[in-house]
């Protein structure tokens, strides 16, 4: 039996908050040199000043030096002392009619709209349960720098100045991996695998497996496996712990499974590849036991791991019958879900 498809809520508050994301985008676009002052004045508070680049043929920049820093700080990454918060993770996003376009033109809803709404509803319930990278301090300010804008990286000083193209994935890249080496306990994947191009699959997933207070059993995925693939590839290669470490989309790159292929392979070999992917990434692991959650994390008893397919409930027209009945709608179990489309045309960053 399938799972629901994404709750109503919390897709129409993840709109709103793209919807927000979006108008602070704009707001950088047009006014570059507010967001520079702004690093400019943290990066002067902290003591630091522009000096030569260690080619000698550049300048690093006292902004540059603030946020290299900022993205290895595990204090601003850290929950307040007495919370041991459920960390999400998350990658790419799912087009959405009512979302803001992103740079190929497309209305496409980032996953992190879907995680962030998903925490900021658990918190609501008990506060402290659950966060986002930025939801934290350190992603906060790095979101507010907005420097996946080109005018942002220009204002900067560009390449000469420390800030050569690329960058803003870099260091989202970095404290996205910071991020992974302080979780503990449960962590909620927002995403259905890990695309070879993504944060999750390059950096957060290889540092949770890695991270003594998570490990691979406690790396949960909000989305059941792909429909799309063969059922004993989803019952075998579909798993939490599975998708954690593989990847379905480069046959050119380690711990690639062909959900096709693999539903051919014997049992045998299905198991051997499964087994060499997870000790691939994971060594020891798939046998152990779970690495225990913290002392004062909610339990999956208070705050259940989400589990939908990955989509929205379709809209449809709704016709009220003459006598009373119950009428389909957002939420029933007869409507049908939006289906997903390729990652490949979203943004694993920011907005």
């Amino acid at each position: 039996m399938s799972s629901e498809p994404i709750p109503q809520d919390i897709e129409t508050g993840a709109l709103a908050r793209a919807r927000a994301r979006h108008l602070k985008s704009l707001e950088a676009k047009s006014d570059p040199d507010a967001v520079v002052e702004r690093i400019a004045a943290a990066a002067i508070a902290a003591g630091l000043e522009d000096k030569p680049a260690p080619d000698g043929k550049s300048i690093l920049s006292k902004e540059r030096q603030y946020i290299d820093a900022l993205v290895r700080d595990k204090a601003k990454l850290t929950p307040p002392d007495g919370t041991k918060p459920i960390s999400a993770f998350w990658t790419f996003g799912i087009e959405h009619p009512e979302a803001p376009e992103n740079d190929w033109g497309v209305p496409f809803l980032s996953q992190r709209f879907i995680a962030e709404e998903w925490a900021v509803q658990q918190n609501l319930v008990e506060d402290g349960t659950a966060q986002t990278l930025e939801t934290t301090r350190g992603g906060q300010e790095l979101d507010d720098m907005c420097l996946f804008e080109p005018e942002v990286i220009q204002a900067l000083g560009g390449a000469e100045w420390g800030f050569p193209p690329g960058y803003a994935k870099a260091v989202w890249g970095e404290i996205s991996k910071t991020y992974g080496g302080v979780a503990e306990g449960r962590v909620i994947v927002f995403g259905q695998t890990a695309d070879t191009r993504s944060i999750l699959q390059q950096q957060e997933l290889g540092e949770l497996c890695a991270n003594p207070n998570v490990g691979l059993h406690n790396i949960n995925f909000v989305y059941e496996a792909p429909q799309s693939w063969p059922e004993i590839t989803r019952a075998e290669a579909g798993t939490n712990a599975v998708r954690a470490v593989a990847q379905f989309d480069n046959k050119d790159q380690p711990r690639y499974i062909d959900p096709h292929a693999f539903a051919a392979d014997s049992p045998e070999a299905r198991k051997a590849k499964v087994e060499a992917v997870l000790e691939a990434l994971a060594p020891a692991q798939a046998q152990a036991p779970a690495v225990a959650a913290p002392e004062g994390q909610a339990s999956p008893k208070r705050v259940p791991n989400p589990l939908w397919q990955m989509g929205f409930r379709q809209p449809g027209t709704v016709t009220r019958p003459k006598d009373p009945g119950p009428v389909l709608g957002a939420g029933s179990a007869g409507a049908a879900a939006l289906a997903p489309t390729s990652p490949a045309k979203g943004m694993d960053g920011p907005a």
